[in-house]
């Protein structure tokens, strides 16, 4: 697992890098199967605004990415980022793709969630994380409900998709509660078993 920050069940976060900006990766942000999910894709992308949201985004110090690849095989699958990231309030919103079709309802967007809380809580010390899901989105609300994250409340016609205004619901998570559901860092090496 070269470069893993964390590892989980099934996945691993690694540092996304320049060359992970392919053509794979184009045809994620531009498959109309996800593109309703993802709320910064409404245009189509070419491969320089790939480049160009990789460079800013890697000088950033409100924003970390990472690439999400299967524990397994290695392979790249999607993306995960933190964003937002308010390092006095310690707050950060969170977000995750999992690109590949295949990984796609079999556990690797809980994995991934998981792993990247356990990052923004104890790596980075984050007390808040938190996110906006479409309405729409049923695998990921299922998904934020099953790694135990909050409801906190409904953002009305937060998004216009397909024609129409859909809600998002908002979900966040504390760190104490976190570590009360998966625990502290000392699980750390517990956690990808």
């Amino acid at each position: 697992m070269p470069r893993a920050r964390v590892v989980g069940k099934f996945i691993y976060l690694r540092p996304l890098e320049r060359e992970d900006i392919n053509d794979e990766y184009l045809n994620w942000m531009n498959d109309p199967v996800t593109i309703p999910y993802i709320l910064g894709a409404r245009f189509p992308v070419s491969l320089g605004d790939l480049e160009q949201y990789y460079d800013e985004t890697r000088k950033s110090r409100d924003s970390v990415m990472f690439a999400v690849c299967d524990k397994e095989t290695g392979v790249h699958i999607g993306n995960a980022r933190l964003s937002h990231i308010d390092w006095i309030n310690r707050t950060a919103v969170y977000g995750r793709l999992i690109g590949r079709a295949e990984h796609r309802r079999h556990g690797y967007g809980t994995d991934t969630l998981i792993q990247l809380l356990r990052y923004g809580f104890h790596q980075l010390g984050m007390n808040r994380l938190w996110a906006p899901v479409l309405a729409l989105n049923e695998a990921s609300l299922r998904s934020n409900d099953k790694v135990g994250m909050k409801r906190e409340g409904v953002l009305r016609e937060y998004a216009f998709v397909n024609g129409k205004f859909w809600d998002a619901v908002v979900f966040s998570m504390l760190r104490p509660e976190f570590d009360e559901m998966y625990g502290g860092p000392e699980k750390w090496d517990d956690a990808s078993k």
